[in-house]
C-alpha cells in the first residue's frame, strides 16, 4: 500500500496458526509501524515500517516479537501483546477492544479542524454562545472540539488510567519506550477502557544500553540529544508531554521564544539562532529537544506561554498536577532523576478527576471547590454531593440518581483496582439522602455523604 493511499487496503494476511485476517481501515500510523483493524472487531494487525513508510521486511523482527511475549508482564494488564505472529511477513496479531480509538481523538489536527469548520458552516453544528464569542477562530474550533470530546474531565480520567498502566509496567522493571497519542487507545462513548497497543518497544530496564526509540515531540531530552536510552524516567517525560498537551492544548515547550521570539531577536518565530552547544538551529527543534525552558518555568519566563495560545492551568490542572508538571519540565528537564514517578501521576490525576464537575449548561468541566460558577459560560455551580472517607473524597453530580462508589474511596490506591465498584449508592438530592442500592451491602461507618446546594 502506498504511504499516502489509505483507501486501498493490503491483501489478507495469515498468522502462524494459519488463521486468515482480512484488514479493514487503518487505525494508526507512526514512525515504526501501522495498525489495521481487522474483520474481527476485537483484533488488529500491527506491521512494522521503515522511516520511509515502506514495509520493514527485517527477518529479525519475528524473534523480537516472540521475546515480547516472554516478558514478566503484570497479570491482566491492558497492553496489547502479540497473540500470534504473522506467517509470511513481519508483524503480529493483537487484541483490540471493539470501538476503541487512539488518544489522538483529543487533538485538533488539520482533518478534524476542516471537518468541524465545514459542519459549522453548513449548519450541522452550532457552537454554544460562550465559544462563538471568542475572537480567535482557531481557538474557537479548538475549544469546541475540546468540549465535544469530553472536556477536561474525560481527559483526566483517561490519563489517570494510562498512568496506572505505566506505573504497573515500571514496578515490574519494564520500560514502555514509545508513549504517544497513537499508542494509547481509549474506549468509545461511555467505555472506561484504556489500553496501550504498541508493545514493540517493551523491554526490561538495563543499567546500560537499551533502545532509544521515541515519537517526535515526545522524546525526553536525553534521548533526543542522544545522551541516554529509554528508561522509566523517559516514559515519565513522554507521558507528561501527552498530559500537558491534552489538558492545556499546547506543547509544554512551545512558548514565547518560539512563537514570538525573544526581546533580543530582530525577527520572530522564523528567526533561527546559530547552533550552540550542539543544539539545533531551528527554535521548534530546540524546544522539542528540551533546550528551552518550560512555558510555566518558575525560574525562567523567557519562553512563557503566549496569552490565548492555551488554556489557563488553573482551569485544567490542580495544584498537585501543576507541581508534577513543574518538577518534570523544570528541574527534570536537565536532571532526569527529579521527574516524578508514574505512581504520582496516576494518583493526582484521579484526585483531579474526582474534584471536577461537568457544567450542565455548556458541558465543559471544572474544579468545583475552586469555582462558584463555570469559568467558561458563567453558569452558576449546580448542586452536588461529596462522598468522603478518611482515605479519599469525590464529588457526585446533581443528576446522578445512582452512583458507583469506587475502590479508591475505601482502600489504599491501587493501580489495577482503583476504579472498581465497591458500593452502589441511590441518591435523592431533593431529600438529601443517600442509601445503598437495593440488593447491595450497607455502607461502611466511615463513609460520609454530604449534599452541597447550588450557588444562587
Amino acid at each position: 500500500m502506498s504511504k499516502h493511499d489509505k483507501t486501498t487496503l493490503p491483501k489478507p494476511v495469515a498468522d502462524e496458526f494459519n488463521n486468515l485476517h482480512h484488514l479493514k481501515e487503518e487505525l494508526a500510523r507512526g514512525g515504526q509501524g501501522v495498525v489495521f483493524r481487522t474483520a474481527d472487531a476485537d483484533l488488529a494487525i500491527k506491521q512494522p515500517l521503515y522511516a520511509s513508510g515502506n514495509s520493514d521486511k527485517n527477518v529479525y523482527l519475528r524473534d523480537r516479537f516472540q521475546k515480547i511475549r516472554l516478558l514478566p508482564l503484570p497479570p491482566r494488564i491492558p497492553v496489547s501483546l502479540p497473540l500470534a505472529i504473522l506467517r509470511d511477513e513481519p508483524g503480529y496479531v493483537m487484541r483490540l477492544l471493539n470501538g476503541m480509538k487512539p488518544f489522538e481523538v483529543f487533538e485538533m489536527n488539520g482533518t478534524t479542524q476542516k471537518s468541524l469548520s465545514e459542519a459549522i458552516e453548513e449548519g450541522l453544528l452550532e457552537p454554544p454562545k460562550w465559544i462563538a464569542s471568542i475572537p480567535d477562530q482557531k481557538m474557537r474550533l479548538r475549544l469546541f472540539h475540546y468540549a465535544r470530546t469530553g472536556s477536561t474531565r474525560r481527559r483526566l480520567f483517561t490519563l489517570s488510567k494510562c498512568a496506572s498502566i505505566l506505573a504497573r509496567l515500571h514496578s515490574a522493571g519494564l520500560v514502555y519506550g514509545d508513549i504517544s497519542p497513537k499508542n494509547v487507545f481509549i474506549g468509545d462513548g461511555n467505555s472506561r477502557e484504556v489500553w496501550l497497543i504498541d508493545a514493540d518497544n517493551l523491554f526490561l530496564e538495563m543499567s546500560e544500553g537499551g533502545d532509544a526509540v521515541s515519537t517526535p515531540h515526545y522524546g525526553a531530552p536525553e534521548i533526543v540529544q542522544a545522551q541516554d536510552c529509554a528508561r522509566p524516567r523517559t516514559d515519565c517525560w513522554a507521558f507528561a508531554v501527552l498530559a500537558f498537551q491534552a489538558l492545556a492544548l499546547c506543547h509544554p515547550f512551545i512558548g514565547r521564544k518560539v512563537l514570538v521570539g525573544s526581546d533580543n531577536d530582530e525577527g520572530g518565530w522564523d528567526t533561527d539562532p546559530a547552533e550552540e552547544n550542539g543544539a539545533p538551529a531551528d527554535l521548534d527543534e530546540q524546544a522539542y529537544a528540551g533546550y528551552l525552558p518550560f512555558v510555566d518555568d518558575e525560574c525562567d519566563d523567557s519562553n512563557g506561554a503566549v496569552p490565548g495560545s492555551c488554556l489557563p492551568r488553573e482551569l485544567v490542572a490542580t495544584p498537585g498536577l501543576n507541581r508534577l508538571f513543574q518538577e518534570t519540565f523544570g528541574a527534570g528537564r536537565t536532571q532526569p532523576h527529579r521527574r516524578p514517578a508514574m505512581a504520582f501521576w496516576a494518583l493526582e490525576l484521579a484526585k483531579a478527576f474526582d474534584q471536577s464537575l461537568t457544567c450542565p449548561a455548556c458541558t465543559m468541566s471544572y474544579f468545583a471547590e475552586t469555582h462558584r460558577k463555570c469559568p467558561y459560560c458563567d453558569a452558576m455551580r449546580p448542586a452536588f454531593a461529596r462522598a468522603r472517607t478518611p482515605r479519599w473524597e469525590l464529588l457526585i453530580p446533581e443528576n446522578a440518581t445512582e452512583f458507583a462508589l469506587p475502590h479508591r474511596l475505601f482502600y489504599p490506591f491501587s493501580f489495577e483496582h482503583n476504579d472498581d465498584t465497591i458500593y452502589e449508592a441511590t441518591l435523592d438530592f431533593a431529600k438529601r439522602t443517600a442509601q445503598p442500592a437495593r440488593g447491595t451491602k450497607p455502607f461502611p461507618v466511615d463513609l460520609l455523604i454530604e449534599f452541597v446546594e447550588a450557588v444562587k
